[in-house]
């Protein structure tokens, strides 16, 4: 069982819960990065076959030795999936990986380092001259596996020349404070870096296949974590505008950006650079594959009517709660929606505005102030790899007992914690949220509403 604490949230929601609850662990099950790496990689006696989600596929021959590397929150599944497909053909690799990750299992000749995120430190360093340490070591005849998924941004850290890590602390730090996306956190992160955007390809002298299992609206490769190996159509002047437009104060940053945006500093390969001739990604898995599953576990409960509202929600946390709430009060019969994607919380000015929780809690505890007929719906709000935001919880789910939860607590005391970003202890309250620990994977976030007949 995947969420720790089912059984309460079954006794405190009712019917609903168990269905819907049990579509979440659908989700999370279907993006295990061991078991997409099993489906994405075929290994033969003298080639390696490597296919997409959507089935595109590619074979690799005549190469002499495999080195696999990578970093991101699967990274130590998909890697001891991967050796263990290669049966003692690894010749060498390493891999960084988060502290707090599930796996800790030694893998046969793949180092593990065990870094921070979301902020980077000095053990991501280490880690991360390591993995270049691989890639440099090879020769044009080896193959390269590399594999990216998320977190890969910050547990790859190594800062350009004359940026600090503690800089790269600090600016990771006040853009996630800021609200900003992950479009604009990325770009800069590359652009302060000596591996991201495309740079991790340049110190491979071999041909190279990336694993990509995508954490990103829209699955664009060259944000999910920072596209290590694939071309970066970003500059420093758009890193730039991003700094000044979030108002992030570093003079060393904003020097650095400068030099860069006036030529001074080379800036990440672009695309048509004709070393990606020798670079191929493969992507292994998204937020899709995960509410695709969710949907089908719902239509074999005999939902009469499974909607898919898509895997690019963004925007406000709060916004994407009222949304959902907005769809299902207006929806009658049974039925169930399923949504993905990644909303941000834009945090206030003072820690006093700012508490305890995450965006799936907030966008859960916004829903159940909205929902107008909230007579039969369920709804749940979950981050795929079951931390959201500075909380131990993975997101929250809310029905229409929550009704007198919030009664409980008091409607303006509820309304004070959604303001000042303290979800978690008004869901808390009402036995609202939901606990799965890491989970090792991470697809986004999905959110899934139900009604049952309740005649």
């Amino acid at each position: 069982m995947i969420i720790k604490n089912r059984a309460d949230l079954e006794r405190a929601h009712g019917k609903g819960a168990k269905i819907v609850l049990g579509a979440v662990e659908a989700a999370i099950k279907s993006v295990e990065p061991g078991m997409l790496v099993k489906r994405a990689v075929k290994a033969g006696k003298d080639s390696i076959t490597f296919s997409d989600i959507y089935k595109k596929s590619f074979t690799i021959r005549d190469f002499k030795d495999v080195y696999v590397v990578g970093a991101g929150k699967a990274a130590g599944p998909m890697a001891a999936a991967l050796s263990k497909m290669l049966k003692g053909r690894v010749t060498g690799g390493a891999i960084n990986v988060p502290k707090r990750t599930r796996h800790a299992a030694a893998i046969d000749r793949i180092s593990i380092t065990y870094a921070s995120h979301p902020v980077p430190d000095e053990s991501g360093v280490r880690g991360a001259k390591r993995i270049t340490g691989v890639l440099e070591k090879a020769n044009e005849d080896d193959l390269a596996i590399v594999l990216i998924s998320g977190g890969g941004s910050a547990l790859l850290p190594l800062p350009a020349e004359g940026i600090s890590l503690l800089d790269k602390q600090r600016v990771t730090k006040d853009l996630l404070a800021s609200g900003a996306s992950i479009f604009e956190i990325n770009t800069v992160r590359k652009h302060l870096s000596a591996v991201k955007g495309g740079q991790l390809a340049r110190r491979a002298r071999c041909r190279v296949v990336s694993l990509v299992l995508s954490d990103v609206v829209g699955d664009d490769l060259a944000v999910i974590a920072s596209g290590p190996t694939f071309p970066d159509p970003t500059t420093y002047s758009d890193a730039l505008e991003i700094i000044k437009r979030h108002k992030i104060r570093n003079a060393r940053v904003a020097r650095h950006l400068e030099r860069g945006a006036a030529g001074k500093i080379a800036d990440t390969p672009k695309p048509g650079d004709p070393l990606f001739s020798r670079v191929k990604n493969v992507l292994v898995g998204n937020n899709q594959v995960a509410c695709e599953s969710a949907a089908r576990y719902l239509a074999l409960r005999q939902i009469p009517a499974v909607e898919s509202l898509g895997s690019e929600f963004d925007g406000e946390a709060q916004d994407f709660g009222r949304f959902v709430a907005r769809v299902a009060s207006g929806r009658s019969g049974p039925f169930a929606l399923v949504a993905g994607g990644e909303t941000t919380v834009r945090l206030g000015n003072t820690a006093a505005n700012n508490g305890k929780g995450g965006r799936n809690q907030e966008a859960a505890l916004a829903c159940a102030l909205s929902l107008n007929d909230p007579k039969g719906i369920t709804a749940a709000f979950v981050g795929t790899d079951g931390i959201d935001g500075n909380s131990d919880a993975a997101g929250a789910i809310v029905s229409d007992r929550s009704a007198a939860g919030i009664a409980a607590v008091g409607p303006a005391n509820v309304q004070n914690h959604l303001r000042s970003h303290d979800s978690y202890h008004a869901l808390k309250k009402m036995k609202s949220l939901i606990f799965t620990g890491y989970t090792g994977t991470n697809v986004n976030d999905i959110a899934i509403a139900l009604r049952l007949n309740t005649s």
